[in-house]
């Protein structure tokens, strides 16, 4: 029975909305359908006669096409074979083929059919999405918290490195599907939890208000665990009904308290032991006895000391100090401790931990027994501890700020992604295929744009908060390598660079010269229009401190925003034809500049323009 080409186009031809191929039994083409004249761009007079091997972008491909489909004795269909094919003006795209073997009643073969369908966007999204979520498990793999997502069930959806490290021999229990129960069981069993060893009577009331504080939001919770480290637990929930747990290593601070906690306890002891300075008096400030320790501060001994009266020998403040004690104290609560500050002759201060003990004869006080420790390098350990606390809460807030920020700005392209797409797959489905270029195009800029917009986080990653290998750097060195490597761009804008005297400071040449490139490179870019832009870049330095100016006479900054500038993907211009750019420029020069112990801002006073104003370390002449 002869190939009857008029009853496949009739019966599926015209109406299927994807490409269909036919070709006989030596691989030439017969025709192709409305849907494939129109992704290919071909006319039928134009193709049938021609071998299929035209409609391919590669000879290696073909073959596999050849041998695996089109040509091959077996199998009699052949499906889901993706090839790259080449449209008639030379474009190609992925194609996934899908197709079978025509036979006539003897089976003797007469030819073949083949259904082509377009899946280039198809398989970019899928790669694409592989390569962010490789990125992004890297990033949260990389964050020193510990967390994981449950869901409404308390299995575990999500979770990086941190928090199943923190679980040591029972990280085998961490895991995607695992229930929190797994997890909690697993970490009582190797001794995880070295309050309530395995089998202690508290272990299963523990873990019930374990498994409790892991239920839903719960206060933060600080237990001893592992290799005898803490620490803090707390769980959050989400408006979907998951529940985050966040596990945080806090063994340095709860060192510190305990340490803090236990010199406590060792003043109190010394009251009944030689402590470092002793003091007895009674309630007519008489001194019964004092050690030589404190009696030294006034340049006596202890026995010299004994019989004097306070009032003769202690400064107003002291006395003050002795007078208003005795009135503190209670039969309830004799025992009073205060930190006082001390200015020496040298100016330096100094701090005593005073505790005193009181006596009582008919509920009044008539003597008191006072214990004083130079407690200055505790104070001192305390106030780092109180910085160390507020930086870690600076970068805790930088850091969720950060995080908002970056997910508002990576799912905007997202959502033009999965937005096109749909329309495409709607379009095709249904055969309306006139909108399809306009669809990709939208498909390509969105692409596009995340891939600048992870770049930019990546480079911003990668500058460290502390420099280590400081250097003595000529910002002249540096500002002219910056301007060579812009030179293209100067030259375009037909900018005048204009360079003053520049200071030498400490720091890391390179991350100057990128800081230098993004201040110049702004300059140029934010330029007014049939106005020549003058960027000018000159320094001082003074007391040790460097200072470098960038100055332009371009569209300038709106006092208004002169912070928000500074932070991540903020942009001011929202037309990227005119002013391109993922608005981390600015972040990127402020963290450089911070990481040299440094700082950048932009200078509200100065009209006509943009000044930026950047502090540096200074070079120390001497060693020039």
């Amino acid at each position: 029975m002869p190939f009857a080409k008029e009853n496949f186009e009739n019966a599926l031809f015209e109406t299927f909305p994807e490409c269909v191929i036919f070709a006989d039994d030596k691989g030439m083409i017969l025709s192709l359908n409305a849907a494939g004249k129109a992704i290919f761009g071909y006319k039928d007079e134009e193709l049938v006669g021609r071998y299929v091997a035209m409609l391919h972008a590669d000879e290696g491909e073909f073959n596999i096409a050849k041998d695996q489909g089109f040509l091959s004795q077996s199998p009699k269909t052949f499906d889901q074979l993706v090839f790259r094919y080449r449209r008639k003006d030379a474009s190609e795209f992925l194609g996934q083929l899908t197709g079978s073997r025509v036979l006539d009643a003897e089976g003797a073969l007469q030819g073949y059919i083949g259904v082509v369908r377009d899946v280039t966007e198809q398989v970019a999204r899928d790669e694409y999405r592989r390569a962010l979520k490789q990125a992004t498990d890297a990033a949260l793999d990389a964050v020193p918290v510990g967390f994981a997502i449950f869901d409404e069930n308390l299995k575990v959806l999500l979770f990086n490195q941190a928090y199943r490290n923190m679980c040591g021999k029972a990280a085998y229990s961490v895991a995607v599907g695992a229930t929190l129960d797994d997890i909690l069981q697993a970490n009582m069993a190797v001794g995880n939890y070295l309050d309530v060893p395995p089998g202690s009577p508290g272990a299963q009331e523990w873990l019930k208000q374990r498994r409790a504080d892991n239920s839903g939001p719960s206060s933060p919770v600080i237990f001893r665990h592992g290799d005898d480290r803490w620490i803090r637990s707390e769980s959050l929930s989400t408006p979907h009904g998951h529940i985050v747990s966040l596990r945080i290593d806090v063994t340095d601070i709860k060192q510190a308290e305990l340490a803090l906690e236990a010199k406590r306890r060792e003043y109190f002891s010394l009251l009944q032991v030689l402590p470092e300075m002793v003091l007895r008096v009674d309630d007519k400030l008489n001194i019964l006895f004092a050690n030589n320790h404190y009696a030294a501060r006034y340049n006596m001994t202890g026995e010299e000391i004994a019989g004097k009266n306070g009032r003769d020998l202690w400064p107003a403040e002291q006395l003050n100090m002795v007078t208003e004690a005795f009135d503190r104290f209670t039969p309830d609560q004799p025992v009073r401790s205060k930190e006082y500050r001390y200015t020496g002759a040298d100016g330096r201060d100094s701090w005593v931990l005073w505790t005193g003990v009181a006596t009582f004869v008919s509920g009044k006080p008539v003597e008191l027994v006072t214990v004083g420790r130079d407690v200055t390098e505790l104070k001192d350990q305390q106030d780092r501890l109180s910085e160390q606390a507020a930086e870690l809460q600076r970068k805790n807030d930088a850091l969720n700020q950060f995080t908002a920020t970056v997910s508002h700005d990576l799912k905007a392209p997202l959502r033009h992604l999965s937005m096109f797409s749909d329309m495409i797959s709607e379009d095709v489905a249904s055969g309306h295929l006139d909108e399809l270029p306009v669809y990709t195009q939208h498909l390509r800029q969105s692409a596009r744009r995340m891939d600048q917009l992870i770049d930019s986080l990546l480079e911003y990653a990668q500058i460290v908060d502390q420099i280590d290998n400081w250097q003595h750097v000529s910002l002249s060195d540096v500002i002219a390598d910056t301007v060579s490597n812009l030179d293209s761009f100067i030259h375009e804008a037909g900018a005048i660079m204009e360079l003053g005297p520049l200071p030498r400071v400490r720091g890391d040449g390179e991350l100057l010269k990128r800081l230098l490139q993004n201040l110049i490179g702004n300059a140029v870019k934010y330029r007014r229009d049939d106005v020549v832009p003058v960027i000018k870049v000159y320094g001082d330095a003074e007391n040790g401190v460097a200072r470098l100016y960038v100055e332009d006479n371009g569209i300038g900054v709106d006092p208004r925003y002169a912070k928000k500038i500074f932070d991540v993907f903020q942009r001011l211009h929202r037309d990227e034809s005119r002013y391109p750019g993922t608005g981390i420029g600015l972040s990127l020069a402020k963290r450089i500049a911070e990481s040299h112990n440094g700082s950048i801002e932009l200078d509200t006073t100065f009209q006509g323009g943009a000044r930026f104003i950047v502090t540096l370390p200074e070079a120390p002449k001497a060693e020039d």
